[in-house]
């Protein structure tokens, strides 16, 4: 992880939550999601 505090987009990964997608932290917004949410393919 870069930073740990959220401000370096490292740690982020495309996610969906209700039908809309976009990158959620790690770092802020994790460390952990529900399978359901990530995106594993492009």
């Amino acid at each position: 992880m870069g930073c740990g505090v959220g401000a370096c987009v490292v740690c982020s990964c495309m996610t969906v939550r209700n039908g809309k997608e976009f990158y959620s932290r790690v770092c802020k917004d994790g460390p952990v999601f529900k399978a359901e949410e990530v995106k594993f393919n492009g």
